[in-house]
C-alpha cells in the first residue's frame, strides 16, 4: 500500500519539476534555438519518420489545426527547415519536404542533454531511468484511457523515438 503523504510528497516535486522546466526553457535555453515538442516542433518530428507529406496529412498526424499548420510551415521555410513543392499527382497538393538544416534540428535537439542531469552520478542516473519509465509508462496508459487521439499517438511515437536513441 502507497504512503499517502510520500506520493502528496512525490506529486509536489513532479509538479514544481514541470513549473521549473518551463522556466528553465525559457531561460537556460533561451540564447538558442531549440527544438520543442509542439509546433514547429511536431511538424519536424513528423517528417523526420515520413518526408513530402501534405499540410491535410500533417494535420492529421500532429492533431494541430489547418492553420497552426499552416502558420508553422510558413515559420519552418523561413528558416529553411523545410522546403514546399506541388505534388505531381495533383499540383493543388503542396508538399511540406524537410531539408538538411530540419534534419540536422532534430538530431541535436535529440543529443542535447540537460546540464542538471550532469549533477547525477552514474548510480543516480542508473536508479532514475526505470522509475521515470514507469511513471511514464502510467501516464501514457491514463492518457490513452482518456483521450486516444492521434495527436496522444503522436506522443507515443515521440516516446518511441526518444527510447530508441538512447536505449543502448
Amino acid at each position: 500500500m502507497v504512503n499517502n503523504a510520500k506520493a502528496e510528497q512525490v506529486a509536489g516535486k513532479l509538479a514544481e519539476y514541470e513549473q521549473l522546466s518551463k522556466i528553465y526553457d525559457d531561460i537556460v535555453k533561451q540564447a538558442r534555438p531549440k527544438l520543442i515538442i509542439e509546433g514547429q516542433g511536431k511538424i519536424l518530428l513528423a517528417l523526420s519518420d515520413e518526408d513530402h507529406l501534405s499540410q491535410r496529412e500533417l494535420v492529421t498526424r500532429s492533431g494541430m489545426s489547418r492553420q497552426a499548420i499552416s502558420e508553422f510551415v510558413s515559420k519552418l521555410a523561413k528558416r529553411e527547415l523545410v522546403t514546399l513543392t506541388k505534388s505531381d499527382k495533383d499540383r493543388r497538393i503542396t508538399l511540406v519536404n524537410l531539408t538538411d538544416a530540419g534534419r540536422k534540428e532534430i538530431e541535436s535537439a535529440n543529443q542535447e542533454v540537460p546540464n542538471f542531469v550532469n549533477t547525477l552520478s552514474d548510480e543516480e542516473l542508473d536508479q532514475l531511468v526505470p522509475l521515470l519509465n514507469k511513471i511514464t509508462t502510467a501516464m501514457y496508459a491514463d492518457i490513452d484511457d482518456a483521450n486516444p487521439t492521434l495527436g496522444v499517438k503522436f506522443h507515443k511515437l515521440l516516446a518511441g523515438r526518444y527510447l530508441k536513441k538512447f536505449k543502448s
